[in-house]
């Protein structure tokens, strides 16, 4: 019996350690979320009354839920922190400067969140410049600046503008890519994009392995972004119908006079969506090598940055027969499941132009038919466009083919590109 007692605690002993680690190995959250904010640039100004906004969203979160954010400012070194119960702990400081628009960066981000938070759901926020789709070429564009001083120098690439060592940004192909080397076995929940022009078909498609949903605008927003003290938590609801919840906070929100436009696109949805559009474009117009064909007709589409983002829908509904557009739009319905819409939005590059108050982006009608809320590129004879607006469709002619939505949804076939 003496010589037992020492063999019955140090089972008990083994007994607690193997219970500790099964515990803790055991703690999985509902949801884990990180915030990238890819603030080294003009937008700087905004992180901070962001944060505190994100502080005041996070008193309504449970334990079971991680809010995390990755944060890069100008002049500042990038850090990782945590928001909880309305407080922040800064838990690492990177100590060398980092590209914010590398998606080495994003990586690093993501595997730090899924890592020290691991949670059966994973969303992501994006914080910070964009500009729909458009192709970053840093052989072409690393001259580039966000100086609203000139067409030339406004931001006109992808996503993430870091102006730190280098003007560089990160293209939605390479963001799609990394995205899916993190989360391998179950997208994210969730892809929120806080910043302007997001909402377009291209990149929706680029990303529709990397999350189950993408809640964008697919027009301008506001410097100060979202109102995150409601957003936050709509986020993190478990409700099926939380796209809808981060949209209408989002909607509630007034800046400068105007509201957002804002979808939520099921990304399941894509592939059909892409077919039915290859299918629509394809009984509506003959190829460019046929004789007589044309680039369609764009003139007072709703858009919504420039003659470029056309709203998809409108463009639809312009050219196809009934029948046709009737058929897509079902396919469109499926993969846009909510929508807010309002008849003027934000136009801060027709500032920069020196066209505020022209005719130039109010040269349209929004009605409810006609308004999709996703945008997509329609390429045009760059002659026929306004001269502010020919270098950019010229470029975007140029480059669209290197989106899997120009295969996908039949542009190639119609010898548009090429």
């Amino acid at each position: 019996m003496k010589h037992l007692l020492p063999i019955l605690a140090a089972l008990l002993l083994l007994t607690a350690c193997h219970k500790d680690k099964n515990d803790k190995e055991e703690k999985v959250a509902t949801q884990s979320v990180l915030v990238y904010i890819a603030g080294d640039n003009n937008l700087s100004s905004f992180t901070s009354s962001d944060i505190r906004q994100m502080m005041e969203g996070s008193k309504e979160l449970t334990d079971d839920n991680n809010l995390l954010l990755f944060i890069d400012q100008k002049g500042k070194l990038p850090y990782l922190m945590k928001v909880e119960k309305g407080d922040t702990l800064r838990i690492h400081t990177y100590p060398e400067e980092m590209l914010s628009s590398d998606p080495a960066t994003l990586r690093e981000a993501l595997q730090w969140m899924t890592s020290n938070y691991k949670a059966r759901q994973y969303g992501l926020i994006l914080w910070g410049h964009a500009d729909g789709w458009t192709v970053w070429d840093p052989s072409a564009d690393s001259r580039l600046v966000p100086d609203a001083s000139s067409d030339e120098s406004r931001p006109r690439r992808a996503y993430g503008l870091d102006n730190g060592s280098k003007t560089e940004w990160m293209n939605i192909s390479d963001m799609a890519t990394t995205l899916e080397s993190v989360f391998i076995d179950a997208p994210l929940r969730f892809i929120f994009a806080d910043c302007c022009c997001f909402q377009c078909v291209e990149s929706a498609y680029e990303l529709r392995h990397s999350a189950q949903y993408i809640i964008a605008s697919p027009a301008e927003i506001p410097g100060e972004g979202a109102p995150y003290q409601t957003v936050i938590p709509a986020l993190f609801s478990q409700r099926d119908d939380f796209c809808q919840l981060a949209i209408d906070a989002y909607y509630e929100q007034v800046s400068g006079g105007y509201q957002e436009p804002m979808t939520a696109i099921r990304t399941s949805e894509m592939e059909n969506l892409a077919q039915a559009t290859r299918t629509a474009l394809a009984q509506t117009f003959q190829p460019l090598t046929a004789e007589g064909a044309e680039y369609p007709d764009v003139k007072r589409l709703i858009y919504f940055y420039d003659q470029t983002l056309f709203d998809m829908n409108d463009f639809l509904l312009r050219h196809a027969s009934s029948d046709v557009y009737a058929q897509w739009h079902a396919a469109f319905n499926r993969a846009v499941v909510y929508r807010t819409w309002v008849d003027a939005w934000m136009a801060n590059h027709v500032y920069y132009l020196g066209y505020f108050g022209s005719h130039l982006f109010r040269d349209f009608d929004v009605t409810d038919e006609r308004y999709g809320g996703v945008s997509m590129f329609v390429p045009q004879d760059p002659a026929s466009v306004p001269y502010d607006f020919r270098k950019n469709v010229t470029s975007q002619n140029a480059r669209i083919n290197r989106m899997q939505w120009y295969k996908a949804a039949g542009l190639d076939a119609l010898g548009w590109c090429r």
